[in-house]
């Protein structure tokens, strides 16, 4: 009775996932999951609305994360995806550019700033401070990474110092932060909006604060699904759907992009 009832029990199962499958098809007819290259820095707030869609929607959602620049290079070799999440402008701009990009939607404002451990033991201020022997800073790698990519661009001849000067030097945003969570580093230069993520502080200098980036969602040329994954970057960026679960997370909407 035991061996019937178990076999019982897996045909239904079965049963149902055939009709939940033959329910979404004819929903979602020719759809199958989106792939998204997401900026490592938006990781926390897109995996929580990544979720949120797929519950409403019925649409999977596989995401693939890494620093803008080592996305856009992927892409340009592999040719294959539907939604690319870009941390800054230039690299939206550098992949419009490679004829990659269709409609593009901003999604968030973010700013560079240097985070510090709880407290700011170090008394960092200023981005000078970041050159004392007695400073470990960790900085991403500015070919792979959005965040260094800007503040190479912003910080000039400084920044050809800080880099010679680095403790250590890595592919994404959230890996440095880490390591300054950890306690590893004693400072790092990363978007304003990942930093409650990471339980640090943020130090606002003049000349790197002042300025700002969009992150925005485009959907890919080489997409199969574009009207899907145009449907999943509109989600992205409602005030009321993704916009709600990224001011959040900490992160400020984004600036209307220029026509």
């Amino acid at each position: 009775m035991k061996k019937l009832a178990a076999i019982l029990i897996l045909l239904a199962t079965l049963l149902v996932g055939v009709v939940w499958w033959q329910h979404r098809t004819a929903s979602h007819p020719g759809t199958t999951a989106l792939t998204v290259f997401c900026a490592a820095g938006l990781k926390q707030p897109v995996e929580a609305i990544a979720q949120q869609y797929q519950r409403e929607s019925g649409v999977e959602v596989r995401l693939q994360f890494g620093g803008s620049g080592t996305l856009l290079g992927q892409l340009r070799v592999v040719k294959q995806g539907d939604l690319f999440l870009a941390a800054d402008d230039g690299v939206v701009a550098d992949a419009q550019k490679a004829g990659i990009l269709r409609e593009i939607l901003p999604l968030v404002r973010q700013r560079p700033v240097i985070a510090v451990r709880p407290g700011n033991p170090k008394h960092i201020h200023a981005i000078a401070d970041l050159l004392r022997d007695d400073v470990k800073v960790a900085l991403a790698n500015p070919d792979a990474a959005s965040i260094s990519r800007v503040s190479r661009v912003v910080l000039g001849e400084t920044w050809t110092k800080l880099a010679a000067h680095a403790a250590v030097m890595k592919p994404s945003v959230t890996e440095i932060a880490t390591d300054l969570a950890l306690g590893a580093v004693d400072a790092a230069i990363v978007w304003d909006s990942i930093v409650g993520q990471f339980k640090v502080e943020a130090v606002e200098v003049p000349g790197l604060s002042a300025h700002s980036e969009n992150a925005s969602a485009a959907v890919l040329t080489f997409s199969t699904q574009a009207a899907e994954a145009l449907k999943f970057a509109r989600y992205l960026a409602a005030p009321e759907k993704g916009g709600a679960i990224f001011k959040a997370n900490g992160f400020t909407p984004a600036a209307p992009r220029a026509p």
